[in-house]
């Protein structure tokens, strides 16, 4: 398959559904050899209330799509099992030239009250989750990913899915697990600047995603979302910009992306949910 990443290396995290499955996609139809991980695979799945969905799922869905790439089991939050797939990487294909830092654990089940309790009884284990499959995964994988593989070439594009805080702030552990994320954006960017190799957060909107299905009706759902896709494109446009060093440092929303670099969802439209939510805040 011929197309503008061509020849590239893309590692795609949390790669079994939502957002990270569609990027998948979208990287392997530009032409991009994919690397999927996740820790969901056949017959064991993280996320037990969704439909069954794995990394090799993904893969067979790149390859029937006419891409190509690999599967690799990984929990992002555990070093070890990261050094060993960057250092297969290297070993396998010598570069990797787009980091997407997407896998999160913000959905893994918590013991303990329900979601948005009082704000003293919320359970630990929730920010833990999403700090560690979250800023620390991205964290470990992007320095690990520098030391092999991007760093000493001097190459490569960190793109990084995240949400900006809200104002005023809203559920306590999502707006420190999220601040924490776009915190790292800014920091690593800016170190990276004079090496060349930018950094970039991008924010979607709200997505229609295997999750979604489980708190909302498909009439709330049907005209006011996007698909995973969207989001997706955009990171392709990003990962594809010979001066995509303009935008390092910095969280994004997807809108306004979109516009810049002629991007469509599925359906041919270019929502921009982000302004519209802030818009009837500050109504």
């Amino acid at each position: 398959m011929t197309g503008r990443l061509a020849g590239k290396v893309a590692l795609v995290t949390g790669a079994s559904r939502g957002l990270g499955r569609a990027a998948s996609l979208e990287f392997a139809q530009a032409g991009a050899w994919v690397i999927c991980t996740a820790r969901s695979t056949r017959g064991h799945s993280t996320q037990p209330r969704l439909p069954t969905a794995t990394i090799e799922d993904t893969l067979d869905a790149i390859r029937a799509a006419g891409g190509q790439g690999e599967a690799v089991a990984c929990d992002h939050t555990e070093e070890v099992q990261v050094r060993t797939l960057l250092e297969g990487i290297a070993a396998r294909h010598g570069r990797l030239d787009v980091l997407v830092n997407n896998a999160w654990g913000g959905h893994d089940p918590v013991e303990g009250t329900p979601r948005r309790p009082v704000i003293w009884d919320e359970p630990p284990g929730q920010l833990r989750n999403m700090l560690l499959a979250g800023a620390y995964g991205d964290y470990v994988t992007s320095l690990l990913a520098l030391k092999h593989l991007m760093g000493p070439a001097g190459r490569g594009v960190i793109l990084s899915t995240t949400w900006h805080t809200d104002e005023p702030p809203g559920w306590l552990p999502y707006e420190v697990s999220k601040a924490a994320k776009n915190r790292l954006v800014y920091a690593l960017g800016t170190q990276l600047r004079e090496q060349g190799i930018a950094v970039v957060g991008l924010a979607p909107g709200w997505m229609h995603t295997e999750l979604m299905e489980l708190y909302h009706t498909p009439e709330e759902l049907s005209g006011h979302t996007e698909t995973p896709h969207y989001a997706a494109r955009v990171l392709v446009a990003l990962a594809s910009d010979p001066d995509v060093l303009r935008h390092t440092g910095q969280v994004l929303d997807v809108g306004p992306l979109a516009r810049l670099y002629g991007c469509t969802d599925l359906d041919g439209r270019q929502p921009d949910w982000n302004a519209q939510r802030r818009a009837a805040q500050g109504a």
